[in-house]
């Protein structure tokens, strides 16, 4: 972690406020991704779906963390991406 804190005293404030944003952008990418994977692994996989207790175990959140971490959109998006509805939609 420190080493990603080296040279921020040398930055002006607009390029602060950049790399904040733009480590802001990172996280939503990366929290997307996790809903995906969430939506996937319960949504998607057969015959049965990945118990909730290894999902949350792996992505760091309780067992209704992981029942409410994705959303209908996000299951839209794994649909497209995989190029099939969800299990039991066919």
């Amino acid at each position: 972690m420190s080493e990603s804190l080296t040279g921020l005293d040398d930055l002006t404030p607009d390029d602060f406020l950049r790399q904040l944003a733009a480590l802001r952008e990172q996280r939503e990418q990366i929290d997307r991704r996790i809903r995906a994977h969430l939506a996937y692994a319960r949504e998607f996989t057969g015959p049965r779906p990945y118990t909730l207790a290894s999902l949350a175990s792996a992505a760091g959140l309780s067992i209704s963390g992981v029942r409410t971490a994705y959303s209908s959109a996000d299951c839209a998006v794994v649909a497209r991406c995989l190029g099939r509805p969800p299990r039991g939609q066919s």
